[in-house]
């Protein structure tokens, strides 16, 4: 993988000489989409062109889809799209991701309150059934985290379920329908930190730069992503837990999202390279965090 990595890299600093100016200038939304665009696309034609004499390429561009998940597919089952939510959120409960995911929002809310003094304002882009949100909310009621959340989503189905459970729950969360390529619709400095969970394998590189450039301008702090890690042992873990989910409601729809997914997650570089194009003047740090996860964090250095 380091080889691969390595590869990336070098494609960054190619585009950066030949096309792109890494300068502390930030970039329009539209402009951010096209630059993204053109990084990508010219990584792809590299790598095709390697993968015709190195295994490694080849077997990287084979497994590499853009094949849409049944829960991205606009007129896929809604009630469907609902168990696929489901099931991950019992993957997320079985394996502590939502434990991890509050580990790494900890210490920027444990910072806004001991040294602003005030709560931490948190949005959940992509946000789902708000299982996550919920958690997050369970553990700052658990501990002396002070925080004011907010989840988000682009499908109102989904925001409905959420705000019928937070109100069932008598939970103090609020929901919003958000369309994440959109984040210019929120006031500028509205958050302090702008979070998601399992999301970013499901935007092509363009949109999820555009997301990370538009959460610059609407978040404080920090732009905090956590997805699974790309790699062969990953892949097989996730279409094994996929497969054994799906069997709890005998539903397969989880199973062939997880099979699809593992194949479209993005690299700890890719994922650096992604946010060096649209957030010039933050802070990037990406970690492999386990059990198979990668972790990225753009500060936005205000």
């Amino acid at each position: 993988m380091l080889q691969l990595e390595n590869f990336y890299q070098q494609c960054y600093l190619d585009f950066c000489q030949n096309i792109y100016q890494d300068t502390n200038e930030e970039c329009k939304q539209d402009q951010v989409k096209k630059l993204s665009q053109l990084l990508f696309k010219q990584i792809e034609k590299r790598r095709s062109s390697l993968a015709e004499g190195n295994l490694l390429y080849a077997i990287d561009k084979t497994i590499w889809t853009d094949t849409i998940e049944h829960i991205d597919e606009p007129h896929f089952c809604i009630n469907s799209k609902k168990e696929i939510i489901k099931g991950l959120h019992l993957k997320n409960s079985v394996f502590g991701t939502y434990n991890i995911a509050i580990n790494l929002l900890k210490p920027f809310v444990e910072d806004i309150n001991n040294r602003e003094h005030r709560p931490a304002r948190i949005l959940e882009i992509g946000s789902g059934l708000g299982k996550l949100t919920f958690a997050l909310y369970e553990k700052a009621c658990e501990t002396s985290m002070d925080i004011n959340l907010t989840g988000s989503d682009i499908v109102p189905e989904y925001v409905k379920s959420a705000i019928k459970e937070a109100h069932e729950k008598k939970l103090n969360i609020d929901f919003k329908v958000i369309d994440a390529f959109n984040l210019d619709q929120l006031e500028p400095n509205s958050f302090d930190i702008i979070f998601n969970l399992h999301g970013m394998h499901h935007f092509s590189p363009e949109h999820l730069s555009m997301i990370m450039s538009g959460s610059q301008r609407v978040a404080t702090k920090a732009f905090i992503g956590l997805d699974a890690y790309r790699g062969f042992g990953n892949l097989f873990f996730m279409i094994t837990t996929g497969a054994l989910a799906s069997l709890w409601n005998w539903d397969f729809s989880l199973f062939h999202d997880s099979a699809i997914s593992g194949r479209k997650m993005y690299s700890a570089k890719q994922l650096e390279i992604m946010a060096k194009i649209g957030c010039r003047n933050s802070t990037i740090i990406t970690e492999r965090l386990w059990p198979g996860l990668t972790a990225i964090k753009i500060l936005t250095n205000k």
